[in-house]
């Protein structure tokens, strides 16, 4: 049995936003009462233009703007807010960092639909572009990590898979508006985030004054360099480590990578002539993107020992996160309450080695520093494989070591007919902590799950299926 849906992909970004409609066919492939569906086909209806991101006098996002940008997309598109069933509204990049970025995203969600709502902190981003370039997809035909940097206005957002499994993200101060110029060549912006990097490379770059051709491409190589030493696993200068957004990355060899976003179009586009770039080409956005672009094709290029790889996605790598979301219906033998519910689009980690208990804290922390603290989040897996008690006692014990110190719910997700049991079992370790457990339910990385009230002895339980991995 078939289903067609409309979904709607919203991505506000630091220099861009962009929506995306896709057409997405479900089937039942289920023989029983409890559904199982999936997504069987998927038809891009329509692409907005890039339109640069409306901000306010303040540098604040431009609520209004914004939610009269989406509007008209939505009558460009020949759509009513009534026949979008689902979607994804993700705010990144230095957007995400604005003051009423959250609300916002919220704001347009309500006017859009019931949406997924992600504001993604710089880690999040990372996985969502790495996905939707990608880069997860590429890495299973490899025997080494496949990396890919997605290079917007504000920042360089990389993800590291392996067989087709997230292995890092991390973030970097490098973009391509982090400096804005004037048609008369003059500087109208420079980000504090590089102002360090600026005076240590000498560099005479200053706001109001005449830029130096030579010195924003000493600039635009010295982003590339940095990004060549991560790949390399080469020391950073002090200066240069600072460019890292919160958190640095795990040291290891990146031998394969690809770019993604908006200066990814300059660095697979036309390659300009010997002399480089002209002051006419670099203007075209009113920034350095154009040379940041040329300085990592010529680097990457170069490199004897980083194979650049082709991305699926370059500057729509993430608005292909559009979602969509099918019902599961969890078992009847779960660890419910009811007064908990309903629960709306938490995020899911998916646990890749349930079977072995003992990595299981050391793989759940480095998934969860993707999102904010206080975030709620789902754990899911398929299930620890044996089902005796002391299997079942090993993994109740490492679920609740790895989440010590939250206060939120611990939520359990898992595909295995187990639910009560452990349940019951992380309830007896867990010191009061409430606690979740659904089983027969499938969620993946880089799902969300709604759960809802208990009906007829079963939890009825949406995962939102962000289409770019599926």
């Amino acid at each position: 049995m078939e289903q067609e849906i409309i979904s709607a992909g919203i991505d506000i970004g630091t220099t861009t936003s962009q929506v995306i409609f896709s057409r997405l066919t479900l089937e039942n492939h289920s023989y029983t009462a409890i559904p199982d569906v999936k997504i069987a086909k998927k038809e891009i209806l329509y692409k907005s233009p890039i339109h640069f991101t409306p901000l306010r006098a303040d540098g604040c996002i431009d609520e209004q703007a914004l939610s009269g940008l989406l509007a008209e997309e939505y009558r460009r598109a020949q759509l009513r807010r009534e026949q979008v069933t689902t979607g994804a509204v993700i705010i990144t990049g230095e957007s995400s960092r604005k003051q009423n970025a959250r609300l916002a995203v919220q704001n347009i969600s309500a006017l859009a639909g019931d949406f997924v709502v992600a504001t993604a902190g710089p880690d999040l981003e990372s996985v969502l572009a790495g996905y939707g370039a990608g880069a997860a997809a590429c890495s299973k035909h490899f025997s080494q990590p496949v990396a890919n940097f997605d290079i917007g206005g504000g920042t360089t957002n990389v993800s590291v898979f392996l067989n087709g499994e997230l292995q890092d993200a991390f973030a970097l101060d490098i973009g391509g508006r982090l400096v804005r110029l004037a048609a008369d060549h003059r500087v109208r912006y420079i980000s504090a985030r590089i102002q360090p990097l600026i005076r240590e490379m000498g560099l005479s770059l200053q706001e109001g004054e005449l830029a130096r051709l030579p010195e924003l491409r000493l600039l635009s190589d010295r982003f590339a360099e940095i990004c060549a030493k991560i790949c390399l696993d080469k020391p950073l200068t002090p200066v240069e480590g600072a460019l890292f957004i919160g958190h640095a990355n795990r040291p290891r060899p990146l031998p394969a990578v690809m770019f993604s976003g908006g200066v990814s179009e300059c660095i697979y586009g036309p390659v300009p002539t010997a002399a480089g770039l002209s002051w006419d080409e670099v203007l075209t956005y009113g920034d350095i993107g154009p040379l940041v672009g040329e300085a990592f094709r010529r680097r990457f290029q170069a490199e004897p020992e980083v194979t650049l790889l082709q991305p699926q996605e370059r500057i729509r790598a993430t608005v292909i996160g559009a979602g969509s979301h099918a019902i599961h219906l969890s078992g009847s033998t779960v660890l419910m309450h009811d007064t908990w519910a309903p629960l709306k689009n938490i995020p899911v980690i998916r646990l890749d080695h349930p079977e072995r208990p003992g990595t299981i804290v050391t793989e759940y922390r480095m998934k969860r520093a993707i999102y904010p603290k206080n975030q709620q989040v789902a754990i899911a897996f398929s299930g620890p494989g044996r089902s005796d008690y002391a299997t079942l006692k090993q993994l109740a014990h490492s679920l609740v070591a790895a989440t010590a110190g939250e206060h939120g719910l611990l939520l359990v997700v898992l595909e295995q007919d187990l639910a009560k049991a452990l349940g019951l079992l992380m309830k007896r370790q867990a010191g009061g902590r409430r606690i979740i457990c659904l089983d027969r339910i499938r969620a993946l990385p880089g799902d969300y799950i709604d759960v809802g009230h208990s009906v007829a002895g079963t939890v009825p339980v949406i995962v939102k299926t962000l289409i770019f991995k599926s």
